[in-house]
C-alpha cells in the first residue's frame, strides 16, 4: 500500500505540473483566453476516463499493478511526445480562411494529443480509487497532497529550465510512478534510469530551454522577429515568458507608432503586450532642453505624449512620484527629466526589473540608478498597502494584464489597478495638489470607477477634478489626469498648448475631450461622475460601463452584444470604446473577450449529455435498481463545482491580501489541497463514514464558509500591515480550515458507493470531473454578475445540496450492505511494498 500510495501521489504532481505548463505554453503560443481550453481538456479526459470505466468497468476482483504501470508509462510516452508535435503542428488559428482544413486537422490533432496524457492518468487514478474503495480517504489523501506539490514545485524551477523542461520532467515522474506501481524489479530499476535520464536533459541545456516554435505573430510580432535573428534574450520569468527584440530604426522601417530612435522591444508572453527599452545617453538636461523647444520627435524617448502632462505640470518642484508599471523605464525617465526629486519604480514581472536595472541600464541611460529612483518588483496595490508616503504624481500607464485589448484576450481577467478600492488608494497616497496620471482603454468606466471611489471617500463635485485627452492615432490609450484640487483655467490652458504643438503630427496631438471647466466640453454627462451610477441609463446604454469593485473587478467585461458599435455621442459610446469592443471581433463575427465562455458553454452541455445519458442507457450502474444513479449524479457534480467555485474565488480574494499573483495563486492552491489531503486522511482517524459523524463535513464547510464571508473583511485590513512572508502565512491560516473540510465529502462519498455495481465509482469520478469544468464557468459568471461574495454563497449552497442528496446515498449503504455481488471489494490485497 505505501507503493501504490507513493505512486499515486506521483502521478498527481506530474499532471497537475503538466497541465500548468500546458497553459503557459498556449498562453504564448496563442492567446490567455484560448490557452484555457487546456484546463477544459484536461478535465474532459478525466471525466472521458471516468465513463471508459464505468462502461468497461475495471476489474477489481484482481491485482491491478499491470494496469496502472502500463498507464503510467504510456503517460509519461504521450507526455513527452507533446513537445515535438507542438512544434511540427502549424497551430496558427489565423490561417483558417486561407487554409481551413490544414488548420482545422492540425487543432484536432492537437486536442487529442492533449486528451490522451490526461485520459491515462485518470485512468490510473480510477483503477486505484476503484480497487482499494475502502482506503479511498488515505488515497485521495496522496491525489491531493501531490496535486499540491505539483501548483507550487514549478515556481523555482520554471526561470531555470522553462515549461519545456518541466512537461520533460513531468513525463519523468510518470516514470517513477511505473516504477513504484510494478511488481517486476527489472521494470522498476529502467524505469527509474530512464526517469533520471529525462529529468536531467533539461538540467543539462540549461540556461538553454527547450522551447516552442512560435506558429503565429501577435501584436508584437516575435515570430518574424525570431526568423530574422534580431531576438537578443528569452527567459521564462514565472509571471510572464519575456523576450527582447531588437528594433534598429531606419527609415524603410518606419510606423506610426516607430518614427525615429532605436529601441529594444520587452515582449510579454510571445506578443500579448509590449513595452520598450529607449536608446538613451542618459543626459537628462539635453532631453529637457529638447523638448522645451521641439516636441516634434517625442517619439524617439516616449510611446506618446500622453506620457508625459502631470510630470509637465509638476516640473522642477522636486516632486515625490510613483510609477506603477514601470517595466522599461519610460515615465521614469520623463519623472527624472522633469526634476522629480523622489521617484519609487514599482514593476509585477521580477525578470524586466533585472534587465532594466543589469544588462541593458547602459542601453537606457542608466536611470533606475539615478539616487532620486527606488526601484522594486512587486505588485502596486500592494506597495501602496505599505507605504506611508504621499506623492505629488502616481502613473500608471497601460498597466492592465499581459494580454493585448487589440487581440480581446483577457477581457475577464480581473483587474485590480481599475476598481473602486483602488482609486480610494490612489486618491490618499495623493498630495493635496497631486495629480493621478493613467492611461488605460475605456475612459467612461475609469470615471465611473473612480467617481464611486471619490463619493466614498465623502468628496464632492467629482466633475471639476477630472481631464480627458484623446490623440487620433491613441484612441484606445486616453489620457486620464485626475487632481485632488479642482483644474484651474491657468492648468487646463498650459496642458492644452503643451499636449499639441503645432510642430508635433496632427495625429499625435493631444485634445480635450472631457473639460473640468465647461460640461458644455464633456462627452459624459453628470450621472458619470456622481459616484451613483444610474441603473436607468446602465440599461439602455449599449456596453457595460458601471463602476468595478474588487469583488467585482472585471473592467474589461464592456461587452453586451456581438455586432459591430458605432461611436454615438448621444449614447455616451467613445471612439476609443468602439475601437476596443471591434478588434475583439474577430472577422466581425467571433467575439474574442467571449470565446472561452462560449467554448466552455458548448464543451459544458455535449460533456453533461455524454457523461450522463451515455452511463444511464449503457452502462450497468445506470440500468440496475438500487443504483442510485441520479443522487450520484447530483452528490459529485454539487462536490466538483463547489470545490472549484471556491478554489477560483479564493484565488481572487486573497489576490489583493498577499498582492504577487505568483504567490496568491501558489499560496492558495497549494494549502487548499494540502488541507483538503489532510482532511481526507483524518476523516478516517475521525470516524468519519457512512454510518457515523457524516454529518460533521458538511456543517463544518457552512460554518467556516460563512464565517469567511463574514470575518474576511475585517482580518484582511489586519493582515495588510505585515510583510510579504506574513502576509503568505496568515493566507495560509485564514484557507486551512476550509480546506480541511472540503476534504472529506469526496472520500465520503465514495464509501457510500463501494458496494454499488462495479463502475459506480468512475462515474462518480467522471461526474465530478465534468462539474469542475461547469463550476469554472458559473464561478466566472457569478463573480460577473453578483460579485465574489455571492459566489461563495452559492458554492456553500452546493454542498448543502450535497449534504442533502448524501442521506439518499446512505440508504443505498443500507440496502446493499448484505449483496456484495459484482461490486464485491477486495480492499486488502495491496501492492507489495517491497
Amino acid at each position: 500500500m505505501r507503493r501504490l500510495s507513493f505512486g499515486i501521489l506521483f502521478i498527481a504532481l506530474a499532471t497537475l505540473m503538466l497541465e500548468l505548463m500546458l497553459t503557459r505554453v498556449f498562453d504564448v503560443l496563442l492567446v490567455p483566453n484560448i490557452a484555457y481550453f487546456v484546463v477544459t481538456v484536461a478535465v474532459f479526459a478525466f471525466g472521458l476516463a471516468g465513463i471508459f470505466a464505468t462502461l468497461r468497468p475495471i476489474p477489481v476482483d484482481r491485482e491491478i499493478g499491470e494496469t496502472l504501470f502500463t498507464g503510467s508509462l504510456a503517460f509519461a510516452a504521450t507526455t513527452a511526445l507533446l513537445i515535438p508535435l507542438i512544434n511540427v503542428l502549424p497551430l496558427d488559428y489565423t490561417r483558417i480562411g486561407r487554409a481551413p482544413f490544414v488548420t482545422l486537422g492540425s487543432f484536432a490533432v492537437l486536442y487529442v494529443a492533449l486528451l490522451l496524457p490526461f485520459f491515462l492518468a485518470g485512468y490510473v487514478l480510477i483503477a486505484a480509487f476503484s480497487k482499494y474503495a475502502l482506503r479511498i480517504q488515505r488515497l485521495y489523501f496522496c491525489d491531493l497532497i501531490g496535486a499540491g506539490l505539483g501548483s507550487v514545485i514549478v515556481i523555482p524551477f520554471v526561470s531555470a529550465i522553462g515549461p519545456g523542461g518541466l512537461i520533460v520532467c513531468a513525463a519523468a515522474l510518470g516514470l517513477v510512478a511505473a516504477a513504484l506501481f510494478s511488481e517486476s524489479r527489472f521494470r522498476r530499476r529502467a524505469a527509474i534510469v530512464l526517469a533520471i535520464g529525462l529529468a536531467a536533459f533539461p538540467m543539462v541545456k540549461a540556461p538553454d530551454y527547450i522551447d516552442f516554435v512560435q506558429h503565429m505573430n501577435k501584436q508584437g510580432s516575435v515570430k518574424d522577429a525570431v526568423e530574422q535573428g534580431r531576438r537578443e534574450l528569452v527567459r521564462w520569468d514565472p509571471i510572464s515568458k519575456i523576450e527582447v527584440i531588437d528594433e534598429r530604426w531606419s527609415p524603410e522601417i518606419a510606423t506610426p507608432f516607430h518614427r525615429y530612435g532605436d529601441r529594444k522591444a520587452i515582449q510579454y508572453d510571445g506578443g500579448n503586450q509590449t513595452s520598450y527599452f529607449y536608446k538613451f545617453d542618459g543626459d537628462l538636461k539635453a532631453l529637457r532642453e529638447h523638448l522645451d523647444h521641439d516636441k516634434s520627435r517625442v517619439n524617439e524617448h516616449f510611446w506618446q505624449i500622453g506620457v508625459l502632462p502631470s510630470h509637465y505640470l509638476k516640473r522642477d518642484s522636486g516632486q515625490s512620484v510613483l510609477v506603477i508599471g514601470s517595466a522599461g523605464g519610460q515615465e521614469t525617465k520623463a519623472a527624472l527629466t522633469y526634476g522629480a526629486g523622489y521617484v519609487d519604480a514599482v514593476e509585477l514581472v521580477p525578470t524586466v526589473v533585472e534587465l532594466a536595472t543589469g544588462r541593458y541600464s547602459p542601453y537606457i541611460g542608466d536611470i533606475f540608478h539615478n539616487p532620486a529612483v527606488h526601484v522594486r518588483a512587486g505588485e502596486g496595490r500592494s506597495f501602496l498597502h505599505h507605504s506611508h508616503r504621499t506623492y505629488d504624481i502616481i502613473q500608471i500607464y497601460s498597466n492592465h494584464t499581459s494580454s493585448s485589448v487589440a487581440q480581446g484576450t483577457g477581457a475577464l481577467a480581473p483587474a485590480y489597478l481599475e476598481t473602486a478600492e483602488a482609486y480610494q488608494q490612489y486618491f490618499s497616497h495623493l498630495t493635496a495638489d497631486g495629480v493621478l496620471h493613467i492611461n488605460h482603454y475605456t475612459y467612461p468606466r475609469m470615471i465611473t470607477t473612480a467617481a464611486l471611489a471619490w463619493k466614498r471617500m465623502g468628496r464632492s463635485d467629482f466633475a471639476r477634478h477630472v481631464a480627458v485627452y484623446v490623440s487620433p492615432l491613441e484612441l484606445t490609450l486616453p489620457t486620464l489626469l485626475i487632481k485632488n484640487r479642482p483644474w484651474t483655467a491657468a492648468d487646463i490652458a498650459s496642458l492644452n498648448t503643451f499636449l499639441a504643438p503645432p510642430e508635433l503630427d496632427e495625429r499625435d496631438r493631444l485634445r480635450l475631450v472631457e473639460n473640468p471647466l465647461d460640461p458644455r466640453e464633456r462627452l459624459l454627462s453628470q450621472d458619470f461622475y456622481s459616484g451613483e451610477f444610474p441603473d436607468e441609463l446602465a440599461e439602455r446604454m449599449a456596453v457595460h460601463l458601471t463602476p468595478r469593485t474588487d469583488d467585482k473587478p472585471y473592467f474589461g467585461m464592456l461587452r453586451k452584444a456581438i455586432k459591430r458599435l458605432e461611436p454615438d455621442a448621444r449614447n455616451y459610446l467613445d471612439e476609443g470604446t468602439v475601437a476596443v469592443l471591434n478588434a475583439q471581433l474577430s472577422r466581425g463575427i467571433v467575439p474574442m473577450d467571449w470565446v472561452h465562455l462560449i467554448f466552455t458553454g458548448l464543451a459544458s452541455a455535449v460533456f453533461v449529455v455524454l457523461f450522463v445519458l451515455v452511463p444511464l442507457r449503457a452502462s450497468k450502474i445506470g440500468r440496475e435498481k438500487g443504483a442510485t444513479a441520479l443522487p450520484l449524479l447530483l452528490y459529485f457534480s454539487c462536490l466538483g463545482a463547489g470545490f472549484i467555485i471556491l478554489e477560483l474565488v479564493f484565488i481572487q480574494k486573497f489576490m489583493q491580501l498577499i498582492g504577487s499573483p505568483l504567490h496568491t495563486y501558489a499560496t492558495v492552491i497549494f494549502t487548499l489541497l494540502l488541507a483538503a489531503g489532510i482532511g481526507s486522511g483524518s476523516s478516517e482517524v475521525l470516524g468519519i463514514e457512512c454510518r457515523r459523524r457524516w454529518a460533521i463535513p458538511f456543517m463544518g464547510i457552512l460554518a467556516v464558509g460563512l464565517a469567511f464571508v463574514v470575518l474576511y473583511p475585517w482580518l484582511s485590513r489586519l493582515v495588510l500591515a505585515l510583510p510579504l512572508a506574513g502576509r503568505v502565512v496568515a493566507s495560509g491560516v485564514m484557507i486551512f480550515p476550509m480546506g480541511f473540510v472540503l476534504g472529506m465529502p469526496f472520500p465520503l462519498g465514495i464509501l457510500a458507493i463501494a458496494h454499488q455495481p462495479r463502475g459506480a465509482i468512475a462515474w462518480a469520478w467522471g461526474m465530478n470531473g465534468l462539474f469542475t469544468v461547469v463550476g469554472g464557468l458559473l464561478s466566472v459568471l457569478i463573480s460577473v454578475a453578483f460579485g465574489f461574495n455571492a459566489a461563495i454563497l452559492f458554492a456553500l449552497g452546493l454542498y448543502a445540496l450535497a449534504f442533502a442528496v448524501f442521506r439518499k446515498l446512505r440508504g443505498a449503504v443500507r440496502d446493499l450492505a448484505g449483496d456484495t455481488g459484482s461490486g464485491e471489494l477486495v480492499p486488502d490485497l495491496p501492492l507489495s511494498t517491497g
